[in-house]
């Protein structure tokens, strides 16, 4: 893989099933060059030959997933067979291709209007999201790469100090799509045959559960709860405020105290566990107070009393 952090990923729970993880290691594209290299392999004077099936046959759309606007144009060739219903005379979409952090594009396609935003860096994919989640930014689509210019630029791929790699790696994945028969990720008849024998229909259950997963906030400190109740169990309404430093000037040092209170002055004991916790990744909104995994900002004694009770009275 190109990115580093794919080492990370493949360890976490959300990418296993019954305990099998759904990959077993992680090389980056760097370390397969040393370790070509440590092999003694010349690749300029091995022969050619194909990759072993079904995992080496690919279409351009596959290709192009390495830089930044490579999913988003991928999925519109998908999306305009399907609106119009007609095969695509011409896979390009060259408006979500460019260097640009943020790069907003309007299409119509069969009478109908997509709204794209492609991103790549952190600190634009953070203000694009702002943006959508005050309203300010309405979209279809959004394409988020973290590594400058997509994964061509990933901390995995070999180090180059040549300026313009990056440019020369997109132009190159482009050429290799160009170069190939097909250029559809609907036209790779291996994943065809994989819906149509396991999987099921497109997004149905089965699909679904093996292909999508989720994400939650993740604090900087993991597994770091510090328990405050007498008899903590799992079946008890967890209660989780933190304490970390923008929290505590905020006040949530308060909020703890008095929430314990709260507990034992109501004989609540042994419903409620109550945690100081140390992050949420909600600074600049603190205190914040997590209660049966709903975050409240900017949390207030009273509100997080009023939401215990609520949740109690659901028990």
């Amino acid at each position: 893989m190109p990115c580093a952090a794919k080492k990370f990923e493949a360890q976490r729970p959300e990418f296993s099933k019954d305990g099998a993880p759904d990959v077993d290691y992680v090389l980056t594209t760097d370390e397969l060059a040393r370790m070509i290299r440590q092999a003694g392999c010349n690749l300029e004077l091995m022969d050619s030959a194909s990759f072993d099936m079904p995992m080496g046959f690919k279409t351009g759309a596959g290709v192009i997933f390495g830089n930044s606007g490579g999913v988003a144009e991928a999925v519109l060739r998908y999306a305009a067979e399907k609106l119009s219903g007609t095969p695509l005379a011409n896979p390009d979409f060259k408006q979500v291709r460019g260097q640009e952090g943020v790069r907003l594009v309007n299409l119509q396609i069969a009478g109908h209007e997509l709204k794209l935003a492609v991103v790549h860096g952190l600190k634009n994919a953070r203000d694009v999201a702002q943006r959508v989640r005050s309203g300010e930014l309405q979209v279809d689509l959004v394409e988020v790469m973290a590594c400058p210019g997509g994964c061509i630029g990933g901390a995995g791929q070999p180090i180059s100090l040549k300026p313009d790699i990056r440019q020369r790696r997109t132009k190159a994945l482009y050429e290799v799509d160009k170069n190939l028969e097909l250029h559809k990720s609907q036209d790779n008849h291996y994943v065809s045959e994989c819906y149509r024998n396991c999987l099921g229909e497109v997004n149905g259950p089965k699909a679904h559960d093996l292909l999508h997963t989720h994400y939650q906030s993740r604090r900087r400190i993991i597994d770091l709860d510090l328990n405050l109740s007498e008899a903590p169990s799992p079946k008890m309404l967890q209660v989780s405020v933190c304490v970390g430093t923008s929290c505590f000037v905020r006040g949530s040092q308060n909020v703890l105290q008095q929430l314990l209170s709260y507990v034992r002055d109501n004989d609540l004991e042994q419903k409620v566990q109550v945690a100081a916790s140390f992050c949420f990744e909600n600074c600049r909104h603190g205190p914040t107070v997590v209660i049966a995994e709903q975050r409240i900002s900017q949390c207030t004694v009273a509100q997080a009393t009023e939401l215990i009770d609520k949740e109690l009275a659901k028990r």
